[in-house]
């Protein structure tokens, strides 16, 4: 489940824009200078993503190191948002803006944006890409769930509910996996309240506590955000990742037991 369609794993803010871009009304400003400017290539080239990627970036050259490059991330923060209007903005430095140490979340959040604004601290040469997406996921389910949206108790033969946690950007057969196991999931009879980072928006993320449990898809990517869900709200997480056939019997099983259904047809069909 950690395949990507690169040949390596990236730095952890490539992670960060895998999370961005699967994410609706969110933009994401980068601190970097000219040369680290490939989320184009990444999304559009490597994934065909039909659209650009929600990425900005300050674009600063040798010569803007003698001057204010703080003022060139405010100057960029501030017309990514008059021009692309998300409803969250996230913000951060590449490996190498990270060396001049110019902190975007607190120059970000002295603009007073009328957003959320997520700043992410990603140290670039102590982790990498896949820990990148799990720490920008689990900020953001932080920043932008409602703690005050939780599922009601069940009624007896009220339907259970749940999360999809972790298909993001970029990911290796990540759309394929989801289109399956959300097909599974309905013929448990379960629904699904929200998928996320991927098509999920700010407002989505708003509702990730009105569901009745998760289901951790790629684990190195949600893992984290589940345990601040299962301590927030009290969901409980799946474990076992649906990876062949008894994996998936498993998986099928723990899914059943905290949605309270009975999985015997479902087993069977599997089975066969």
């Amino acid at each position: 489940m950690q395949l990507t369609l690169w040949t390596y794993e990236g730095p952890p803010h490539v992670g960060a824009m895998r999370i961005a871009t699967a994410m609706k009304d969110v933009h994401y400003v980068l601190h970097a200078p000219q040369g680290d400017t490939y989320a184009d290539l990444l999304f559009t080239m490597i994934e065909r993503d039909a659209k650009r990627p929600p990425v900005t970036y300050t674009t600063f050259q040798a010569r803007d190191l003698g001057g204010d490059t703080a003022q060139l991330f405010k100057d960029a923060a501030r017309e990514a948002f008059e021009r692309f209007k998300p409803k969250a903005m996230m913000v951060g430095s590449s490996c190498t803006a990270e060396l001049i140490q110019d902190d975007p979340g607190g120059l970000c959040k002295a603009l007073d944006l009328p957003v959320p604004v997520v700043a992410l601290e990603l140290p670039s040469y102590q982790r990498k890409e896949n820990w990148g997406a799990a720490e920008t996921f689990y900020q953001m389910v932080r920043q932008l769930a409602d703690p005050l949206v939780r599922r009601a108790p069940r009624e007896p033969g009220q339907r259970a509910r749940c999360n999809i946690l972790g298909p993001a950007a970029l990911g290796f057969r990540h759309r394929d996996d989801l289109r399956e196991i959300a097909g599974l999931l309905r013929d448990m009879g379960i629904d699904i309240n929200v998928t996320a980072p991927l098509g999920a928006s700010p407002a989505d993320m708003a509702r990730l506590g009105d569901a009745d449990f998760n289901v951790v898809l790629y684990p190195e990517i949600a893992s984290i955000a589940a345990g601040w869900l299962t301590r927030t709200f009290g969901q409980p997480a799946t474990r076992t990742v649906p990876i062949g056939s008894g994996a998936t019997r498993d998986f099928i099983a723990e899914v059943a037991a905290f949605a309270g259904v009975d999985a015997t047809a479902v087993l069977d069909d599997a089975h066969a």
